[in-house]
């Protein structure tokens, strides 16, 4: 098939657009990195010429950034509006668990949605236009939970456990999260076999640790004792807006802020009985996940050293 794929030189654009080639599909990349602009409507309609599936996956993440609601919202309405105009046969959005907001409990895609934070938002408003043009062009709507992979999230995460930074609150919420590689296997899934066409999907390892679990199975790859330290989410607050003062003074983002601390200390929890029932599994438990990824980091690091 002849796809597009926004967001090609993102942590999981690269590694997507490497195995849809293997597998013999023609790939357009499309990603700001490379000069292109989804808010640049003629740019969006010249990459949808002749494609046969868009892969949606370019997204802002930062919450405070000014392109924020641009690139997550209008950006998404310029390519659907490129995509059927020039007869696209598929859209495919990545969207975000976050839709969801916090998980008492578990979550299938029928729960209702009830983002909190303004990225959360902008995947929700995204939806929403896509569901516009249903009549029109079939639409997958996907969403991922937390990927677990080698990338600058999980090097500062591995940063401050090393330092023996406490745990915020009790640990007790459920953490569930997907292994970089399961998540890219997930989408090719959905490309390739028209029976997910149209559905919209969770994308998570099957089992979730709890947050605590989560850290005492990072310690125990690092070679680090059980004795994780923790403190009252009180007190976790008052130090991510210390964090936050002292990376304004001295121009560096930490990544423990007030808005970290919120997505760090609410549940994850969703149900993948919907995905599975159409023939796709996670490879990866989560235990096994953290430790490819903590080697993942370290090695990396040998390499920098040498």
């Amino acid at each position: 098939m002849r796809i597009l794929v926004t967001g090609s030189s993102g942590f999981v654009g690269q590694r997507i657009v490497e195995v849809l080639r293997k597998r013999g599909h023609w790939i357009r990349e499309f990603d700001s990195k490379k000069g292109e602009d989804i808010l640049d409507v003629g740019q969006c309609r010249a990459a949808c010429g002749s494609i046969d599936i868009v892969l949606h996956l370019a997204a802002v993440l930062d919450e405070h950034s000014p392109l924020l609601n641009k690139v997550n919202i209008t950006g998404t309405e310029n390519l659907i509006k490129a995509a059927v105009e020039n007869k696209v046969s598929r859209f495919i959005l990545m969207s975000s668990v976050g839709v969801y907001g916090d998980c008492e409990e578990i979550k299938t895609e029928e729960s209702k949605l009830n983002p909190k934070t303004h990225y959360e938002k902008t995947k929700l408003l995204a939806e929403r236009i896509l569901n516009e043009y249903q009549e029109l062009i079939t639409i997958n709507i996907l969403r991922p939970t937390i990927i677990l992979g080698q990338n600058e999230y999980w090097e500062k995460i591995i940063q401050l456990i090393r330092k023996d930074f406490p745990l915020i609150g009790n640990g007790e919420n459920k953490w569930q999260m997907i292994y970089i590689t399961d998540l890219v296997n997930a989408l090719i899934f959905v490309v390739e076999h028209k029976k997910a066409a149209g559905e919209t999907l969770n994308i998570a390892e099957e089992s979730p640790l709890t947050l605590k679990e989560v850290i005492l199975e990072i310690r125990k790859s690092l070679g680090m004792n059980k004795n994780q330290k923790s403190v009252p989410t009180v007190i976790g607050k008052i130090l991510a807006y210390f964090y936050l003062v002292i990376g304004k003074l001295f121009g560096k983002k930490s990544i423990v802020s007030p808005e970290h601390l919120d997505r760090l200390t609410r549940g994850r929890w969703y149900s993948i009985e919907k995905i599975k029932a159409l023939g796709w599994k996670p490879s990866y438990d989560t235990k096994e996940a953290i430790a490819r990824t903590v080697f993942e980091i370290l090695e990396k690091e040998k390499k920098i050293r040498k």
